[in-house]
């Protein structure tokens, strides 16, 4: 089976595994720090913390916008569980919007009619690596005061009108989970562009302890016999921190990542081209709007009706190349259901006619040629 992502790792990812491990600094050590610095300047953050995973700077952000009982945020439905369980953990509301059919991103429209009094935060994901209309939200926020926060696990690196995605908002999150552009096992990233917002962030992510202004030396972590001060319990938060063997597997992807993103970009545009010559009426291509870079994180199709997409999900994966669907919306699930405001009429005619295909820097040209000569086989059907 042709996977629908796959890692792109060689000896350079496991020769800075066996440094840590040389090492026996297992945890806020040296990676940690290089990482966080290489990733700050690289996309022109005020702040960069490495996190165990995505899901992790998401519930980071919401205790940092101080997130409540009775308070209101506006997310997509069609996304991951990651949003809706960050707001929810802290007491708020979740309130879905509708998407954008071409982009599959959250609708502007929808969210200019839900804001109201209780609306403390707009959550937004850039689907697929291309960005949701952010300037048009980021002005809309600020208009209203409203805190908002970037779902950038599938776009990093990846720019609105020359921006990096994940530093518009007060907040951005990535993601480098296995199955994501850049991998470090399960890892993650909070970028704070809030500068109001930094002052907490450490104390969040140690755990609610003021540690990191005690120990900032990874080789001793050890607090001077003379110290008349000792870190202590300051804030709330948790273990959010990514561990050090995470962090070097990170760093080494950083060290190739024009390579993988160049690849990944040709691959999508070869796939781009064979759909657009096909001319078809069966189903059209997620793209990158204009005046955008996308992350080139996904390859994504939706089809006429949920026939055609079913037909075409057992074409593939009887010729052993994996496509498969994606979000069950959230508006949906049964969690979902206990919050569910309102009827969102794209997502809800659009889900289940969405197919993803493989797309990774390591697919052979063997492998292309099969996808493309199956997808020409489907088309005429």
């Amino acid at each position: 089976m042709i996977p629908i992502t796959k890692p792109s790792l060689d000896n350079s990812d496991f020769n800075y595994i066996k440094k840590v491990l040389k090492s026996k600094i297992l945890t806020d050590g040296y990676f940690q720090n290089k990482t966080e610095i290489l990733l700050k300047k690289l996309i022109k953050s005020k702040f960069v913390a490495l996190t165990h995973s995505c899901t992790a700077a998401l519930e980071i952000s919401a205790i940092l916008i101080n997130l409540k009982k009775n308070d209101e945020v506006i997310m997509p439905s069609y996304g991951f569980v990651s949003v809706a369980n960050a707001v929810v953990l802290r007491g708020a509301k979740p309130i879905f919007a509708d998407i954008n059919p071409f982009t599959l991103n959250i609708s502007y429209e929808d969210i200019r009619k839900k804001i109201s009094k209780r609306t403390k935060a707009i959550y937004v994901i850039h689907y697929a690596g291309n960005p949701c209309e952010i300037e048009k939200i980021s002005i809309l926020a600020k208009k209203n005061k409203i805190y908002l926060i970037e779902d950038s696990a599938h776009s990093f690196l990846g720019k609105s009108n020359n921006k990096f995605l994940g530093t518009i908002g007060d907040i951005g999150v990535f993601s480098f989970h296995e199955t994501k552009n850049l991998v470090a096992g399960q890892g993650g990233c909070i970028s704070i562009n809030n500068s109001s917002l930094i002052k907490r962030a450490n104390n969040v992510l140690d755990k609610g302890t003021d540690r990191k202004r005690f120990i900032n030396n990874f080789r001793s972590k050890i607090i001077k016999s003379n110290n008349k001060k000792f870190y202590s319990w300051v804030d709330i938060g948790s273990e959010y921190r990514a561990s050090e063997l995470a962090s070097a597997l990170l760093y080494s992807q950083m060290l190739k990542v024009k390579k993988i993103q160049k690849r990944r970009k040709y691959l999508w545009n070869v796939f781009n081209k064979t759909i657009f010559n096909l001319k078809t009426k069966k189903f059209y291509l997620i793209k990158p709007p204009a005046k955008s870079n996308s992350a080139y994180h996904l390859f994504v199709l939706i089809f006429k009706n949920s026939k055609l997409s079913n037909n075409f999900k057992n074409k593939m994966q009887k010729s052993n190349i994996a496509a498969t669907f994606h979000y069950v919306p959230l508006h949906k699930s049964k969690m979902g259901r206990k919050f569910r405001n309102s009827k969102l009429p794209v997502t809800e005619k659009i889900y289940n006619r969405i197919v993803r295909l493989p797309l990774f820097p390591d697919m052979t040209r063997k492998e292309v040629n099969k996808i493309i000569k199956n997808i020409k086989e489907f088309n005429n059907e």
